[in-house]
């Protein structure tokens, strides 16, 4: 996917994220790649809900286990960058290929989040391991920025 199908945007807080996807929600827009609006929100919602055990993650294959003590600090630290390909299980949990309207994506994100605000992450992220809260919502936010920046008000 080239860079210019993507909107320069950063999010700083769960709060900008959820104000965002109101903000494209409504009006029109157009989505660059391969998931719909609501996938990418959906997609959004569960990771966001993993994060605090709300709902189960999916194991990472042992080779990501095995890498991710190298690179996690950079991802932890920087932006998230699109075209990671996912484990088929994986894939299969975050981007179903089952329907979802628009405004059950947003009102499964809206619990998700409220339930983060809530309970705050687990005390061990299960991918990425022990971090802080504020690596945690930077990461999040940093995500959900890049996936985003795929959805474009017409």
């Amino acid at each position: 996917m080239s860079e210019r199908n993507r909107r320069d945007l950063s999010l700083d807080t769960l709060d900008d994220v959820v104000a965002e996807i109101e903000r494209l929600a409504a009006g029109e827009v157009k989505t660059m790649g391969k998931h719909s609006f609501p996938q990418i929100v959906r997609h959004l919602a569960l990771s966001n809900s993993m994060m605090t055990g709300r709902i189960p993650a999916p194991q990472p294959p042992l080779i990501m286990k095995l890498l991710l003590p190298f690179i996690r600090s950079s991802i932890l630290k920087g932006p998230v960058k699109p075209g990671v390909k996912l484990p088929a299980n994986a894939e299969a949990v975050f981007w179903s290929d089952e329907e979802i309207s628009l405004q059950d994506a947003i009102q499964m994100l809206k619990e998700s989040v409220a339930h983060y605000k809530e309970h705050g992450p687990l005390p061990v992220h299960p991918i990425f391991g022990k971090a802080s809260r504020e690596q945690l919502d930077r990461l999040t936010c940093s995500h959900a920025a890049m996936h985003l920046s795929f959805v474009h008000p017409s």
